[in-house]
């Protein structure tokens, strides 16, 4: 049986330090307040399922402002 991911500090800084859409969520929390922000960790499945919920966040916790 394979090993179930795991969302892991590491596994969101490794994305973070290597992906440049993320910085601004990278410049703005903690690893931690990251990690406390992804919705449903237990069902994501790999790292691209991690990707999208950083994307997620980032979308989340962008300014609102008026266009």
């Amino acid at each position: 049986m394979a090993q179930k991911y795991t969302v892991t500090l590491d596994a969101i800084k490794e994305w973070l330090d290597d992906d440049l859409s993320l910085q601004t969520l990278k410049n703005q929390y903690t690893l931690q307040q990251i990690y406390d922000l992804i919705e449903n960790k237990e069902e994501i499945e790999d790292e691209d399922e991690l990707y999208s919920a950083l994307l997620d966040v980032m979308y989340a916790t962008r300014p609102q402002g008026v266009l």
